[in-house]
């Protein structure tokens, strides 16, 4: 059965390189370029997994990701947190509380090492 995947990503770039990536290996790929969208998305289609930035208009991420937990199939949804923003404090409780699998920096990791992250968070 192939796995899809929720991009939830405003730069459209990025969203490229990553729908190009993901279908290669063998994923569905659906994207939503804001927060509201975003969550939608997630609550209707349930995906194998999501991949959330925090920094997304009408929305942010950590809103998204706090919307989706209090939801019956959020709760369990497999979230990775892609993002730019450096984690501070607030961001850290919010990551703790909301239990994603990983918490990356976009422009410290390399898109191979998000592929491998997804291929053992989507196969748990």
């Amino acid at each position: 059965m192939v796995k899809t995947i929720l991009l939830i990503e405003d730069d459209g770039i990025l969203i490229d390189m990553y729908r190009k990536l993901l279908l290669n290996h063998g994923y569905n790929v659906n994207t939503a370029i804001d927060g509201e969208d975003g969550l939608k998305k997630a609550l209707e289609d349930h995906p194998n997994l999501i991949l959330l930035d925090i920094r997304i208009p009408k929305m942010d991420g950590m809103t998204v990701l706090k919307h989706l937990r209090a939801d019956t199939w959020g709760k369990n949804a497999k979230v990775i947190i892609l993002t730019n923003l450096d984690a501070t404090d607030h961001i850290l409780q919010g990551v703790v509380d909301d239990h994603p699998s990983y918490y990356m920096v976009k422009s410290n990791t390399r898109p191979e090492i998000v592929l491998e992250h997804i291929k053992e968070v989507i196969e748990e």
